[in-house]
C-alpha cells in the first residue's frame, strides 16, 4: 500500500515527464512537444514498400547509437527464404518513411535502386548507413 505521500511524490514525477496543453487538453513531452512516438517493435519484422507501394523487403533490425540517441540505419531484409539468399541493406533512417498510425513503412526510392548492388554480410554488420543509399536524393533514387 501507499500512503498520501507517496501519491504525491509519484503524482510529481508524473508532472516533470509531461505537460498537459491547456488549450487542447493533451499530455505531451516537453522535449518534444509534437513528437509522435513510434515503438522499435512497430518496426521489427515490419514489411517495407517502395515509394510506388511496391513491396521492397523486411526490417530485420534497428542499428542505433545508444549513447546519442539516435538510429544510424535500418538493416533492410530483400528476397531470399528463410535467410537462404536474403540480402541485407544498412539503409539511412532518413530514407524511410513511417505512418505511425497505420505503421506502414516505406523508403523514399524506387526499388530498381537495389537491383544489381551487394548488400553486407550477414556475419559483419557495417557499423553506418550504406552511403551510396545515404547519397540518393529524396524522392529520386536513380542514382
Amino acid at each position: 500500500m501507499t500512503d498520501a505521500r507517496d501519491d504525491a511524490q509519484m503524482t510529481d514525477a508524473r508532472d516533470d515527464a509531461q505537460i498537459t496543453d491547456a488549450a487542447t487538453g493533451k499530455a505531451t513531452v516537453p522535449t518534444a512537444p509534437d513528437a509522435v512516438l513510434t515503438p522499435f517493435s512497430l518496426l521489427l519484422g515490419a514489411k517495407v514498400s517502395d515509394r510506388d507501394g511496391h513491396p521492397i523487403g523486411i526490417v530485420a533490425d534497428v542499428m542505433m547509437a545508444a549513447a546519442e540517441g539516435r538510429i544510424v540505419y535500418v538493416a533492410l531484409s530483400v528476397g531470399g527464404f528463410v535467410g537462404i539468399g536474403e540480402r541485407l541493406f544498412a539503409v539511412p533512417w532518413a530514407c524511410f518513411v513511417i505512418d505511425p498510425v497505420g505503421g506502414a513503412l516505406a523508403v523514399d526510392f524506387a526499388s530498381a535502386v537495389l537491383d544489381g548492388r551487394d548488400g553486407f554480410d550477414k556475419d559483419s554488420w557495417p557499423s553506418a548507413a550504406d552511403a551510396r543509399l545515404a547519397a540518393l536524393p529524396p524522392g529520386d533514387g536513380l542514382v
